[in-house]
C-alpha cells in the first residue's frame, strides 16, 4: 500500500507528541503530576529510641585518700604498702605531746571544711531557685550559670565549670563536692576522735595503703578506698556529650557474661594523666598515647568486690534519650529548599497523596533498622474467647521476607547511619524514601503492607476454596 505524505506527515507528527509526552512524564523533576509507585516505605511507628556511646573502661578505685601528718610527731608507722586494712586501722602512733596540738590543727582544717560545705549548699540553693524561675527550652535544661546573679568566679578556678554550663549540670557538679566535702568532715572527726582517745593516726575507710611518702617535714599515707568504679578515656567530641548522671551499663567478658548498671559518676576538665587505670588502658593498647583524652567515670550499683583493679571492661553510656520518636535512614531526610536547616520527609497522607512533614532531627548514629509484621496482644476481658487484637506495627521497614530465615544478630557491617527525629505524626502515615518527589502526587503499591494473615478470615479453606471456583 503506498503511504501518501500526508499518512507520514501525521506518523511524524503522532511519534513526535508521544515521545515528547514520554519525556515530559518520565524525565526527573517533572511538572507533570504522576502516581508515584512506593517501594521503600516506613511505618510512622512512635518508639523510644537511645544513643549509646561505647567505649573500652577499666576498673578503678573509688576514691583516693591521703592522710598525711608531720614526721617530727609520728612515734610509729603501723602498716606497710600494699597492706589491706579497715576503716579505722592505726596507720600510725602520735607521741603524746604532738597528739594534743595536731588535735588543734585538724579542728582548724575541720572549720574550714564547714564553711566551705555551707557556702556550696548557699550557691545550690540559689541555682536552683533561678532554674525553677526560667522556662526551660530542652529537655536538660536553658539555663546557664553566667545567667545567674550569684555566680561565684572561684566555681571556675575550684571546681572547673565554666559560666556557660547548663545550671542543672552545674548543680550536679557542686553537689558532688559537697558530698566529697562531707565526706572530708566525717575522716576528719573521725581522725579528731582516735587522736584524742589513743593518739593513733587511723585509716577512714576500708582499703588498701598505695603507698606512703615522706616528702620534707610530712609523711603521707596513700590509701585507695575498697569502693571502685570503673574508669573510661574518651576523644573531645565525646566528652561533650556526656553528661554526669547518664545511665550506663558495664560489662565483663568477651561475651558480656557479668553485667552491671551504673550512672556517670565524674568527667574530668583537664586531659587524662599517669594513673594506675590510665597506666593499665595504655598496656592493653586501647588509647592512643599521642591522643588527647579525657577521664570519665561511671559508679555501678555493684560493689565489684570480685573484680580487682585493672580489670578491663566495656562501658555503654546512654548520651541521648528521644521518647516517642522515629527512626529512618539519614538519607531519607530532605531539605526542600537549598540552603534550608530545615529537615523534612516525605509521608504519604490519608489521601494517599505525597506530602512533606517538618521534623526535629534529635540525633543521629548507626543502627540497624529492622522489618516486621504486624505484632498481635491477647485480648484480657474476662470469660470472653482467646482473641488476637492488631497492635501498632513495631517497625521499620516493609520488604517481604522469607518465613523460613532464621534472624542473625547484625555485625557492624550491618548497621546504617540512621537519623532519630520527633514530629507532630500520626501513626496511620508512612515514610516514604527521600527521592525528589512532586507534593501531592498519588501513590500506589501493587501489593499489600502486611503479608495476609489467616486469624482474620472466619471461613474455612473448603468454604475459600469453593468461594474461588464458582
Amino acid at each position: 500500500m503506498l503511504i501518501t505524505k500526508k499518512v507520514k506527515f501525521f506518523s511524524i507528527l503522532a511519534m513526535f507528541f508521544v515521545v515528547v509526552n514520554g519525556y515530559l512524564l518520565l524525565k526527573d523533576n517533572d511538572i507533570i503530576l504522576k502516581k508515584y509507585y512506593i517501594n521503600n516505605v516506613q511505618f510512622a511507628v512512635a518508639e523510644n529510641h537511645e544513643k549509646v556511646f561505647e567505649t573500652d573502661a577499666v576498673v578503678s578505685s573509688k576514691y583516693e585518700h591521703f592522710i598525711a601528718a608531720p614526721v617530727q610527731s609520728i612515734n610509729e608507722v603501723l602498716v606497710a604498702e600494699g597492706q589491706s586494712i579497715s576503716a579505722l586501722s592505726e596507720l600510725a602512733i602520735y607521741k603524746p605531746e604532738e597528739a594534743e596540738r595536731e588535735v588543734t590543727r585538724l579542728q582548724t582544717d575541720r572549720e574550714a571544711y564547714a564553711n566551705e560545705l555551707a557556702e556550696l549548699e548557699r550557691i545550690v540553693s540559689d541555682l536552683q531557685y533561678e532554674g525553677s524561675s526560667s522556662t526551660p527550652s530542652t529537655a536538660t535544661d536553658s539555663t546557664t550559670l553566667g545567667d545567674n546573679e550569684n555566680w561565684n568566679i572561684n566555681l571556675t578556678l575550684e571546681l572547673g565549670i565554666e559560666q556557660n554550663t547548663p545550671t542543672a549540670e552545674g548543680i550536679a557538679i557542686i553537689q558532688r563536692s559537697i558530698a566529697e566535702t562531707e565526706r572530708q568532715l566525717s575522716i576528719l572527726d573521725s581522725m579528731i576522735s582516735q587522736l584524742s582517745s589513743n593518739n593513733s593516726l587511723t585509716s577512714p575507710v576500708d582499703g588498701v595503703v598505695k603507698e606512703i611518702v615522706l616528702e620534707g617535714d610530712s609523711i603521707t599515707f596513700k590509701i585507695q578506698s575498697q569502693e571502685k568504679k570503673v574508669v573510661a578515656y574518651v576523644t573531645y567530641k565525646d566528652w561533650q556529650e556526656i553528661e554526669i548522671g547518664q545511665s550506663a551499663t558495664i560489662s565483663f567478658g568477651e561475651k558480656d557474661e557479668y553485667s552491671v548498671e551504673g550512672n556517670v559518676l565524674e568527667k574530668q576538665q583537664i586531659p587524662a594523666r599517669n594513673s594506675i587505670a590510665f597506666n593499665e588502658i595504655l598496656k592493653k593498647k586501647k588509647i592512643n598515647r599521642d591522643e588527647t583524652v579525657y577521664e570519665v567515670s561511671i559508679e555501678p550499683t555493684d560493689m565489684l568486690l570480685e573484680k580487682p583493679i585493672g580489670t578491663l571492661a566495656k562501658a555503654k553510656i546512654t548520651t541521648v534519650e528521644a521518647n516517642d520518636s522515629f527512626q529512618v535512614r539519614d538519607h531519607w531526610l530532605v531539605q526542600y529548599k537549598e540552603g534550608n536547616e530545615e529537615n523534612l520527609i516525605y509521608a504519604v497522607g490519608d489521601d494517599g497523596k505525597t506530602k512533606l512533614e517538618p521534623v526535629n532531627v534529635a540525633f543521629k548514629h548507626k543502627a540497624e533498622i529492622k522489618q516486621t509484621e504486624f505484632m498481635y496482644e491477647e485480648s484480657v476481658e474476662e470469660n470472653a474467647e482467646e482473641t488476637k487484637i492488631p497492635a501498632e506495627p513495631r517497625i521499620q521497614t516493609v520488604q517481604l521476607k522469607n518465613p523460613d530465615e532464621k534472624e542473625e544478630k547484625p555485625s557492624k557491617r550491618d548497621l546504617e547511619d540512621t537519623a532519630v527525629f520527633t514530629a507532630p505524626i500520626a501513626t496511620t502515615q508512612i515514610f516514604i524514601d527521600g527521592d525528589e518527589k512532586n507534593l501531592l502526587a498519588p501513590t500506589f503499591r501493587p501489593y499489600p503492607l502486611q503479608t495476609f494473615d489467616w486469624d482474620y478470615v472466619d471461613v474455612t479453606w473448603r468454604e475459600t476454596l469453593w468461594y474461588l471456583m464458582k
